[in-house]
């Protein structure tokens, strides 16, 4: 890789049935100057396993992933979408972003649009990392709108497992759940929409370094997602 070129790691995920539209560039200029240097896209099952990988041309304006996962996978469960972006900094004087657009085919539920979330994909054995360090949370409005609620997590590193800790808050309650993941694995961990008759109020993630993560909400009847989110980083 050029040492003129800067590099920004991200990933979604991709679930049957729902049209899934990426716009890897939000931002242009007259010249059409503000485009990605280069895109590359891997798929991953959940145990980390490769489904496919293919390189887009930085200047395509949208990525249609439903159809680029099923160019690669027969009967696709949850896909992880990973993709590395470069770009050069004299064009994007800041990190560029990834922008999608979600919705259920055929679903009267209002469509998603969300921030792709980047990650590190870091590698804690070889850095001296000895806790857990990256700090993450996400807040809930007063009166939930989903009836089931889940994590998404995923492990965009190469060669480290990565241990995170979730922790869900109901009004003075905490709940703590130990998730591990091998390299490229990912996994959905169900969060309780109340407890004890108190609503979820907070979810809170905890790992060595920045997982692919998302907060998703579903409706208890069809399932259709009605939520999906990134957490964001905060210090303590």
């Amino acid at each position: 890789m050029s040492s003129d070129l800067s590099a920004l790691l991200s990933a979604t995920f991709y679930e049957e049935g729902y049209d899934h539209l990426l716009e890897p560039v939000h931002q242009r200029d007259a010249a059409a100057r503000r485009h990605l240097a280069s895109l590359d896209v891997t798929l991953y099952d959940a145990e980390g396993k490769p489904l496919g990988a293919v390189t887009v041309d930085p200047r395509q304006e949208v990525l249609d992933l439903a159809s680029l996962v099923h160019e690669h996978v027969t009967a696709p469960g949850r896909v992880m979408a990973v993709f590395d972006a470069r770009y050069d900094e004299r064009i994007f004087p800041y990190r560029p972003h990834h922008y999608a657009y979600l919705h259920r085919r055929g679903s009267p539920v209002p469509s998603l649009y969300y921030a792709v979330r980047a990650a590190l994909g870091g590698v804690p054995d070889r850095i001296g990392a000895t806790s857990l360090n990256n700090f993450e949370n996400y807040l809930f409005r007063r009166r939930n709108f989903a009836e089931r609620y889940s994590l998404l997590l995923g492990n965009l590193s190469r060669f480290s497992a990565a241990e995170a800790q979730v922790f869900t808050y109901y009004r003075g309650a905490r709940l703590t759940q130990e998730v591990a993941l091998g390299p490229k694995a990912h996994v959905e961990v169900p969060l309780e929409g109340r407890r004890d008759g108190q609503p979820l109020e907070r979810v809170e993630l905890k790992a060595v370094f920045g997982l692919a993560s998302y907060v998703v909400g579903r409706r208890a009847a069809g399932g259709d997602l009605v939520l999906f989110d990134h957490l964001f980083p905060y210090f303590k």
